[in-house]
């Protein structure tokens, strides 16, 4: 992808569900967002495997703020029999650089969080917003490094030697979700459709993301909603890339597609 390219899931069942953090790998979720959408630290149908509560215990035993989550399904699959049943990891707290837990901002239209804090983490595998509050999931203790949590490194490492049967459940950087022969065909469809309602900009999804139709800089900010409301998602599975930064295309298309649900 693109370094200038942004993907964002249309299946934005949630306003609460965000672009990624940093250029593609890290997704920000909610409860509810989408099928990559960590479960909820407090879910109570949801138990906790007994080596997360032992990791936890000895993070929040050495000052730091930690909670017990289940991770998202790494499998691809949009059966929901797929989703985790025990919380298996473990999510960190969100600080500023200060040290001060960062703070959800918004509205009813959509929730926010400060994207200078949300930049000092690049090494987190995913990130979470849960009653206010905002949490990340670290891979093990390396990817601490740059991040506000720097200078627990040494005593999240400790913990990772105390609890050695606890490994944390994140997905493969390089590893591609699984889609279906019939998932690929729905959005061919999707985008022959698109160009038969007069949308000539609609191109088939490439090679690399088969399920995601690319909205060049040319689109603006009208006619992107009419192709919204001409052209409904639905069920599809089909996501939406942007082919710069909202500020390249002068409106903010992420608001845009808040304003369509």
């Amino acid at each position: 992808m693109n370094r200038n390219q942004r993907i964002l899931t249309v299946a934005l069942t949630s306003a609460l569900a965000l672009s990624a953090l940093a250029g593609c790998s890290t997704p920000l979720t909610a409860n509810g967002g989408s099928s990559n959408a960590a479960v909820s630290g407090s879910d109570t149908t949801v138990s906790t495997d007994a080596n997360v509560k032992k990791f936890i215990a000895c993070l929040t035993g050495k000052g730091i703020e930690a909670q017990a989550a289940a991770a998202p399904d790494m499998s691809g699959s949009a059966d929901a029999s797929q989703a985790p049943t025990v919380k298996n990891a473990v999510e960190l707290r969100m600080i500023d650089a200060a040290g001060n837990p960062v703070q959800v901002g918004g509205d009813s239209n959509g929730m926010t969080v400060d994207s200078d804090a949300q930049q000092l983490y690049a090494g987190a595998t995913f990130t979470t917003v849960e009653d206010d509050k905002v949490w990340v999931m670290f891979k093990d203790a390396t990817a601490l490094a740059g991040s506000p949590y720097a200078s627990k490194q040494q005593d999240y490492a400790a913990c990772q030697a105390q609890v050695p049967d606890f490994t944390q459940p994140v997905q493969d950087a390089n590893a591609q979700p699984a889609v279906s022969d019939a998932q690929k065909q729905a959005a061919l469809d999707f985008a022959k459709k698109a160009r038969e309602k007069g949308y000539g900009w609609v191109a088939d999804p490439d090679g690399d993301n088969p399920t995601t139709i690319m909205i060049p800089k040319t689109v603006g900010e009208e006619e992107f909603r009419r192709f919204l409301k001409d052209c409904p998602v639905g069920d599809t599975g089909v996501s939406f890339g942007f082919d710069g930064t909202p500020e390249e295309f002068g409106y903010d298309y992420t608001q845009v597609m808040r304003d369509a649900q």
